[in-house]
């Protein structure tokens, strides 16, 4: 398995690879499973990663460097 980012083009209904694919031949089939970021919220993708005590440790040092004046 190999991960290659690509640019959609609507219009033509194409992915544009950011580099090429060694070792296909012209034409063959391969299987894409496609991961949509929000460019207004890259943010999101992390969601999820850090759980239970990881993620309170995580948000606390975030709080301490970029604290919220309320």
């Amino acid at each position: 398995m190999k991960i290659v980012k690509a640019e959609f083009d609507a219009e033509k209904q194409i992915l544009k690879l950011s580099e090429p694919l060694d070792g296909f031949d012209d034409h063959e089939r391969v299987t894409v499973i496609v991961h949509h970021i929000d460019p207004d919220r890259p943010w999101l993708e992390v969601r999820g990663a850090l759980a239970g005590e990881e993620g309170e440790q995580f948000a606390h040092a975030v709080e301490e460097m970029f604290p919220i004046d309320k």
